[in-house]
């Protein structure tokens, strides 16, 4: 079989999401209660990028299901979710993509279920309001559809500490994206930018708060 060669070995070190899907397993692709692992290199190919939003969108999804099920094994498919923001504006669309990836939960193009069960559509909105109340944040809350249990995580990438090299380092991104930077210009910009990658999947360091209601 054949593996992607990822750049980053960081990406390796990630903890996997496990969940259930009943929808997969009642039409064969896993057995009953059969664990399906979501990886962040998974994300990664979702949105095409590793970036801060993608790395805070897994991390969102990661503290919220721990938060819902506890001990047990998320169930995907049985999770709505409401995310702060609408969906044309900065990186919304892409964290909103990874999000249902690993939910499950699906804006009104996702599939509608088989005989009224395991249907994924509309359990993904995009709140505009709720993105007003938390200016400062990425915001998204999760609410489990069987036991009607919700929590709001709101992300802060932005408390993260650098370097003083990781911000020299940033500062090579045009260049880098115009295609001017040298191969040394280029590493430099890189542990910038995935250095922030890896810091908010691996390190504690406060981004991250939930609330539960």
């Amino acid at each position: 079989m054949k593996n992607t060669k990822w750049k980053q070995s960081f990406f390796e070190k990630v903890e996997p999401i496990t969940m259930v899907d009943p929808l997969s397993s009642v039409l064969g692709a896993v057995a009953d209660n059969e664990p399906i692992y979501y990886t962040y290199a998974d994300c990664v190919k979702v949105a095409g990028h590793a970036c801060a939003s993608v790395s805070s969108a897994f991390q969102m999804t990661k503290v919220a299901l721990k938060a819902l099920y506890g001990d047990e094994t998320p169930v995907r498919g049985n999770v709505t979710v409401r995310f702060g923001g609408d969906r044309t504006t900065g990186a919304n669309g892409p964290i909103g993509q990874v999000i249902q990836f690993i939910t499950g939960a699906a804006i009104e193009t996702g599939f509608h279920g088989l005989a009224g069960k395991y249907s994924r559509a509309d359990k993904f909105t995009y709140d505009e309001e709720m993105g007003e109340e938390f200016p400062n944040g990425i915001a998204a809350s999760f609410t489990r559809n069987d036991t009607k249990k919700t929590v709001t995580v709101v992300a802060d990438p932005s408390v993260i500490p650098l370097t003083q090299e990781e911000r020299e380092g940033a500062a090579y991104m045009p260049y880098v994206v115009a295609g001017k930077a040298s191969q040394e210009e280029r590493e430099k910009f890189y542990a910038f930018w995935q250095g922030k990658n890896r810091k908010i999947l691996l390190e504690e360091h406060g981004a991250f708060k939930v609330t539960k209601s």
